[in-house]
């Protein structure tokens, strides 16, 4: 940061000296001893912010039932801290409200600040913070460092002003690059000369990146923050308008929590209490946008993010079935692996004992594999193993699943089929491997035959008998297959419950 220029704006003829009556306002509130009657005394003597007190608190913006006459009375019903908030806002406002006015009209920055007060107050007061007052007069002169650049700075500051008039938030970073200092640093360096409350300094420094406030008044520095965005949505212009009331409901809902509907309800709140306002602080307030229609475009903008919530839910469980589906498929053949072949068998093995349904389990191994895979090479060997797969998946009955179980040997699983069927089935598919042809590099032609294990059992079983004793009897039978020569079916007897031992 420039001390130098800093302590030259600070010090700058042109800058107002700060209220009498706000200093006393402060000082007052500050003695635990202080009466209402006295700070109504002090406040009755200047009659201009006295008047504007009572105008406000009996506007609609508070909504009291009964009319409030007397300050002391206001201080009684509202509390001390309300009046002082209203005290320093109406002290201060008009000292500052004047400057810049030779190079750059400051309406603009007077209007994003009114409804940003509102905006902060309307926020606060519904999330149920205890600061609504501060949160009002810290919107209001949150840019307190932009009015006195430009009545310090002049033309030099116009120039980088114009080029964020419309995209605030590149206010502070242009500052930086053009003067290695910015608003929230002047405007906190003068709040802290003034005396202003700590709780107003801290918004004033870091309403540009509320997260980096002290802990203890985050809450009400996002409250500005908010307001601030929310002032944008109306004053932005039209192309900008959807990307604005984005931004600001995003905030919202990362900040307070608030959801679509009560962040665009706001906006209605922050209209009408900025156009009360406007008229006591004597600033104007008319927006570029209404509230019903930003209220239109939260809803717009809410059924566009729930259709693509639902949607993104679709797609990420498409892709969690799909990822799971990969998680249990042999990339080779795209049939089940080994993972994914235990479950299904240990599945359809419990449903089978629950229903007392038979269930198959025929064991596939491919003839003669490894002399052919040394011989031709790894990719031929996958052409086999995959024209096998294919072969299987061709001869395979509704509901049943097949797998690779390692290596060359595949396993189909046959829920709700005996025996006899299967055996039919493994027949099948030994005679459809049995005409596959396969071709070499060099041209030669390769045949292909499978040995196959069959065990069934029909759906009765002790206990301890367990679906992998399925699968050990399937190998086994075709381990006899291949003993016998290959290119088999051999089928051991069902499997059945063991006889109980008489009495």
């Amino acid at each position: 940061m420039d001390e130098q220029l800093l302590d030259r704006i600070l010090k700058c003829e042109r800058l107002p000296s700060f209220p009498a009556i706000a200093a006393r306002v402060i000082e007052m509130c500050g003695d635990e001893s202080v009466s209402m009657r006295e700070l109504g005394e002090v406040l009755s003597h200047d009659t201009a912010i006295s008047t504007k007190i009572l105008r406000t608190i009996n506007s609609s913006f508070y909504g009291l039932r009964h009319r409030v006459t007397t300050v002391e009375r206001a201080t009684t019903m509202l509390g001390i801290n309300t009046v002082k908030m209203l005290a320093l806002g109406f002290s201060l406002v008009p000292q500052l409200k004047g400057l810049g006015g030779e190079d750059f009209d400051p309406t603009i920055i007077w209007k994003r600040s009114l409804f940003a007060a509102v905006g902060a107050h309307t926020i606060a007061r519904e999330v149920k913070f205890d600061h609504s007052e501060e949160a009002f007069i810290a919107g209001l002169l949150q840019d307190l460092g932009v009015i006195v650049l430009l009545q310090t700075l002049r033309a030099d500051y116009v120039a980088i002003i114009e080029q964020a008039v419309d995209a605030h938030g590149k206010l502070k970073t242009l500052e930086q690059q053009e003067l290695d200092i910015d608003h929230t640093q002047v405007g906190k360096a003068l709040a802290e000369e003034w005396k202003l409350p700590p709780i107003l300094v801290s918004a004033i420094s870091g309403h540009e990146d509320p997260d980096q406030a002290v802990p203890e008044y985050q809450q009400l520095v996002r409250s500005v923050a908010l307001g601030a965005k929310a002032a944008d949505c109306f004053l932005s212009p039209q192309e900008q308008r959807e990307g604005r009331v984005k931004n600001y409901i995003r905030y919202a809902s990362q900040w307070f929590d608030l959801n679509h509907e009560q962040a665009g309800a706001y906006l209605g709140s922050i209209e009408e209490g900025t156009r009360e306002l406007g008229k006591l602080f004597e600033i104007e307030s008319q927006s570029e946008q209404n509230a019903g229609d930003l209220m239109i475009m939260a809803n717009e903008q809410l059924v566009d993010v729930s259709m693509k919530a639902a949607q993104e839910a679709v797609d990420l469980e498409e892709k969690n079935q799909q990822l799971s589906k990969q998680a249990h498929i042999d990339p080779l053949t795209s049939t089940l692996n080994r993972g994914g072949l235990d479950k299904t068998l240990a599945d359809c093995f419990e449903e089978s004992g629950q229903n007392g349904t038979p269930m198959a389990v025929i064991f596939f191994d491919v003839d003669k594999f490894k002399p052919v895979n040394d011989t031709y090479g790894h990719h031929i060997g996958d052409r086999i193993l995959q024209l096998v797969a294919a072969s299987m998946q061709e001869c395979l009955v509704p509901g049943g699943f097949v797998g690779r179980y390692g290596g060359d040997e595949f396993t189909m699983v046959l829920p709700g089929v005996d025996g006899q069927r299967a055996s039919g089935i493994a027949e099948k598919v030994r005679q459809h491997v049995e005409r596959v042809m396969v071709e070499s590099d060099a041209g030669d032609k390769l045949s292909v035959t499978v040995s196959v294990g069959l065990a069934s059992y029909n759906g009765t079983h002790a206990p301890s008998f367990k679906p992998d004793q399925l699968i050990v009897a399937a190998d086994r039978a075709m381990y006899a297959a291949k003993a016998a020569g290959g290119n088999r079916v051999y089928q051991l007897p069902p499997i059945d419950q063991p006889q109980q031992k008489a009495g």
